[in-house]
């Protein structure tokens, strides 16, 4: 060899790709199967890793993933031959691949290997090659047992030492080409006997031969594909039908006959001898009947109970099927098919049922079709002629009626050329746009207000242009004169504002033929959406004065009882001084009258000093009352609203009841408070809540319980607070009975609240009070509504309490409950919907260094508890068992006079007894009605007093009205009443006593029957005035009536 072709053949081996790629995989260029087979993980094989594989290995294994075709390598020398395929054999695998790769086919090719295995085994010994053809392989790789077939050579790997190592094997899958020459096959058999059918009735007896000559026995050689066939004939059958009127009515039915079968017998119940189509409900009539009705093959699958009844027949082909097609045949017969269960029903096998029934209706099908095309044709020409007259009379009618539609419409109509000249158009539309009579152009520049031309110009250009329908609001010079005056009450004109649509209507050649126009006068819509935004801003206004109204309001009516309040503190501090200074004084340094005087100032300051208190404790209530008012004024007003903070609700619970520490021990009530492990288990520390109205319903639900238990003998309250993740209503832990919102007031769900998880808090007040009925609890949190009337006299309140408190858990997605048992106590649950959050560093160091400061006096909490209800209860108890006059120490007079007060507030019966006693009058009091109608039958006025020789004198009644049991307007009438029927003898002076002082209200007191009427607040001399008027006046006229 010269030195150049040495040096050539250098050159060319350095030119030379390496193409090795199991010794020194190159990732960038390798296929993904090649990576598959690179990644895959041989140490777990019986192989082991690809860098001890034997060169003769690697050779056949890079020669059979560059082979196109399905090929594989069973490598191996004794029983375990792990397998080695290449991309192409994937798809023959199906389901099994990728796990085959490099394992044994024992596995997952257990229901074939036996037969591979048996090849290989033979081929170590004699080492030659093996080629089969059309190999039937039952192969699981789709998810069920299919019927295949395969041409294989298996070609012996020789090794270095002689003997056989290995197998090479390559395939072709070549089942659709066998299953399809098989199925021609069928379909050329069939065509043989079709073939010498040319007659309906010819076809028609090929079904009923019993030779080889008939349908279903040229259909039984093919046993795979059709292993069971069915075939029935259809007939009408007659019978008579009895009837009301005659007995010899005749009807039809269609029968379905059994002409012959294969692989299942005759009779059996997938092949009954005969089939009623009309009125059997065995299993093929319904399979017949949708069949039918959708003139096509229709695949049925078979449900557990037939395959059961099939499961003991001896089957041909691949055993037991799990679907039948039923095959109509036109309105002939019809075709049962049993499908091969080892093949899918897909696109081919479908296709060869569809010729199968093809080719058996060929020939009827074509004279069926031309009968009805020649009857078709002569009834569409029918139906056209009968078409067309109809379509005459209806588009006369049709053009009447739009006429008349067009002509009466609401809207103005018109056609309109490009050019915009009127085609037609109805009266409105010649009206809104001021087209003359006999005119067909409209002029827009006199119609149209100034501006609005270019306008409508542009959109008309739009229209022709874009080819699309436009819509727009133009002015019109005309006005508009709305049906209301303005406030001075003259005529309010605007201008004519018209809604104007354009749409185009095209020629056959796709341009702009002609433009439909409609126009509809929309002044008295723009009118009355000015007057809504005129009526929304005054009323949003409005909303505004109330809201300084309220503040007003609120302002004038607590500045003059701060002042009260103020005063009053003031006076009880001096009197106590006083006291103090004159208690401090050496009696034996006095003399025995100055000691005497100053016992009676010791005394006088005492009663002074409650007087005092007793101002202090009507103001507080009256302050309450007025907070009350305004929470529920700003309600109805919707301004009041929950403002959310970051708070810790445990601790704004435990310092919220640090302020009922000493009136628990006043009263004697054992507090037990209750932290479910709920707060815990949720991690619940900060969170959005609105602190303020959280404290204002617990502390109502609080004063209620101390002021309903500390009369009881048993006297215990109990707080609980928990948390959840879902409504507490719904587990409703303690029963209670929630109060139903017909409102939606929940106001969380603005932005403020967050996007933090949603926890629920829940606190409950358990107490021993007195506890109500399930009437009672009904009515409980409804407005100005208090459990029974009793509340009112023995507790006070007014009503609006509870009713807030539920306004305001409702705010904050909540709701209020109770459960109660009369005589053993109540609970109230409320829970509120809150936000988990993180506070800021700042507000986290502010909350440390201070505890959440409760701003409420100790006698505000005193009164809103009923801190004196006890010590009043007494003493109207007392008055109940014996109604005594009680008598004025000072001296009565001539002059004295026996005053009845009817009140049923016990502050207010203290304050006037203690007055009009000053004053040397004798002084009884009631409660309510019935209370002042029993003292009545004991004084002179009842001509048979119980009192009998000891009857109470009575000279004036001052009637409060609002009362339980009975009102005073009630009760003054009674009393006349008994006065009409002689019960009552003489008039009894009845003075109204009232806060309401409307015109209305003082009449409706004298038509009831009182004297005269007084007005709250009075003073006691203006009282006594009015009495002795009114006195004086029915001494005078009982002196006229004596004189007469």
């Amino acid at each position: 060899m010269t030195e150049n072709q040495k040096g050539g053949s250098i050159g060319e081996h350095n030119q030379r790709k390496i193409v090795d790629w199991l010794s020194n995989p190159p990732s960038e260029i390798l296929t993904s199967f090649q990576n598959f087979v690179v990644s895959r993980d041989w140490a777990q094989t019986s192989i082991g890793p690809i860098e001890a594989w034997p060169p003769q290995l690697r050779q056949m294994v890079l020669l059979i993933m560059n082979d196109p075709e399905p090929a594989a390598v069973f490598w191996g020398e004794d029983s375990i031959t792990p397998m080695i395929y290449n991309e192409a054999y994937a798809p023959v695998l199906g389901s099994k691949h990728p796990d085959l790769q490099g394992q044994d086919p024992w596995v997952l090719l257990a229901e074939v290997w036996e037969h591979f295995d048996n090849i290989i085994k033979a081929q170590r010994i004699s080492g030659k090659a093996v080629m089969q053809a059309g190999i039937l392989l039952l192969l699981n790789r789709h998810g069920m047992m299919e019927e295949t077939y395969f041409n294989y050579k298996f070609t012996p790997i020789i090794g270095p030492d002689g003997w056989v190592v290995g197998t090479h094997c390559t395939c072709t899958e070549i089942t659709d080409q066998i299953i399809s020459e098989r199925r021609l096959k069928t379909t050329q058999n069939l065509g043989v006997v079709l073939s010498k059918s040319r007659t309906i009735n010819d076809l028609c007896s090929l079904w009923r031969l019993q030779n080889h000559a008939h349908i279903v026995f040229r259909l039984e050689v093919n046993e795979y594909d059709i292993p069971t066939a069915v075939l029935y004939s259809i007939t009408e059958q007659e019978h008579k039908k009895s009837t009301f009127l005659s007995d010899k009515s005749l009807s039809t039915s269609k029968i379905c006959k059994l002409e012959h079968c294969i692989g299942i017998n005759a009779g059996h119940a997938l092949a009954p001898l005969t089939i009623n189509f009309d009125h059997d409900e065995s299993l093929l009539v319904s399979f017949f009947r949708e069949a039918a009705k959708q003139s096509k093959p229709v695949a049925v699958p078979l449900n557990e109970a037939i395959l059961q009844l099939i499961s003991c027949l001896e089957w041909r082909g691949h055993g037991v099927p799990d679907t039948i097609v039923i095959c109509p045949i036109r309105e002939l017969a019809f075709l049962v098919i049993a499908l091969n269960p080892r093949r899918p029903y897909d696109a081919q096998y479908q296709d060869f049922i569809n010729v199968l029934t093809q080719q058996i209706t060929s020939l009827q099908l074509s004279a069926i079709l031309l009968r009805e095309e020649v009857e078709k044709r002569a009834r569409i020409a029918n139906q056209e002629a009968l078409a067309r007259a109809k379509l005459t009379r209806e588009l006369s009618e049709s053009e009447t009626k739009f006429v008349r539609f067009a002509t009466r419409a609401p809207i103005g109509l018109a056609v309109l050329r490009a050019d915009g000249f009127t085609i037609t158009a109805n009266d409105l539309w010649r009206e809104l746009c001021q087209l003359p009579v006999g005119s067909d152009r409209a002029q827009w520049h006199l119609v149209l207000e100034n501006g609005e031309i270019d306008r409508v110009s542009a959109a008309w250009d739009e229209v022709l242009s874009k080819k699309v329908p436009v819509d727009m609001t133009v002015r019109m010079k005309k006005r508009w004169q709305a049906p209301e005056p303005d406030e001075q009450g003259n005529p309010q004109t605007t201008p004519r504002h018209i809604l104007l649509a354009m749409h185009p209507d095209f020629d056959e050649e796709g341009e702009v033929e002609t433009i439909m126009s409609c126009v509809s006068d929309i002044s008295g819509l723009k009118w009355t959406d000015a007057q809504l935004r005129k009526k929304m801003d005054q009323a949003i206004e409005l909303k505004k004065q109330q809201e300084k109204f309220i503040d007003m309001t609120s302002h004038e009516m607590r500045n003059p009882l701060s002042a009260l309040i103020g005063c009053a503190d003031e006076i009880s501090r001096c009197l106590s001084e006083c006291r103090a200074s004159l208690h401090n004084r050496d009696d034996k340094f006095l003399g025995k009258r100055i000691s005497q005087r100053n016992d009676v100032a010791l005394e006088l300051i005492d009663e002074a000093a409650e007087a005092a208190n007793t101002i202090i404790y009507c103001a507080m209530h009256q302050k309450r009352i007025v907070d009350d008012i305004l929470t529920v004024s700003k309600l109805d007003s919707e301004l009041l609203v929950v403002s959310p903070e970051a708070s810790r609700p445990i601790d704004l619970l435990r310092h919220a009841l640090k302020m009922f520490d000493s009136e628990m021990k006043r009263a004697e009530i054992k507090q037990q408070t209750v932290e479910q492990e709920s707060l815990e288990a949720l991690g619940i520390y900060w969170t959005l809540l609105d602190p303020s109205r959280v404290l204002q319903i617990f502390i109502n639900l609080m004063t209620n319980a101390i002021k309903f238990t500390r009369t009881e003998d048993t006297r215990a309250i109990t707080v609980t607070l928990g948390a959840s993740l879902e409504d507490p209503s719904l587990l409703n832990e303690f029963g209670v009975y929630y109060a139903e919102s017909k409102t939606h007031l929940d106001q969380t769900a603005s932005p403020e609240w967050g996007d933090g998880e949603i926890i629920y808090l829940s606190i409950a007040v358990e107490d021993t009070g007195r506890g109500m009925s399930e009437e009672e609890m009904q009515k409980l949190f409804n407005l100005f509504q208090q459990a029974s009337p009793k509340t009112y006299t023995q507790y006070g309140g007014s009503g609006l309490g509870l009713f807030i408190c539920r306004q305001l858990v409702e705010m904050q997605g909540g709701k209020i409950g109770v459960k109660s048992v009369p005589g053993k106590g109540s609970t109230f649950q409320f829970y509120i919907k809150t936000r988990r959050t993180v506070p800021s560093p700042g507000i986290v160091n502010r909350t440390k260094s201070t505890n959440v400061q409760l701003m409420i006096r100790e006698d505000a909490l005193q009164e809103a508890c009923g801190a004196e209800i006890p010590a009043w209860q007494n003493q109207i108890k007392a008055q109940k068992e014996s109604i005594v006059p009680m008598i004025s120490p000072a001296i009565l007079s001539p002059n004295s006079l026996a005053i009845l007060v009817v009140e049923d507030n016990y502050v207010n019966q203290t304050v006037v007894s203690k007055q009009l006693r000053r004053e040397g009058h004798v002084v009884h009091v009631a409660s309510h009605g019935e209370e002042a109608l029993e003292f009545i039958r004991k004084t002179t006025f009842h001509p048979q007093s119980t009192g009998g020789y000891f009857a109470e004198k009575l000279d004036v009644v001052l009637m409060d009205l609002e009362m339980p049991v009975m009102d005073g307007l009630t009760c003054v009438k009674r009393i006349r009443e008994m006065q009409k029927s002689g019960q009552i003898v003489g008039h009894v002076p009845v003075i109204a006593v009232t806060a309401n002082a409307r015109t209305d209200q003082i009449q409706r007191c004298f038509e009831a029957g009182m004297d005269d009427v007084t007005t709250k607040p009075y003073r006691i001399q203006d009282m006594l005035k009015q009495i002795r008027a009114l006195l004086r006046k029915y001494t005078i006229s009982k002196r006229k009536r004596s004189d007469a």
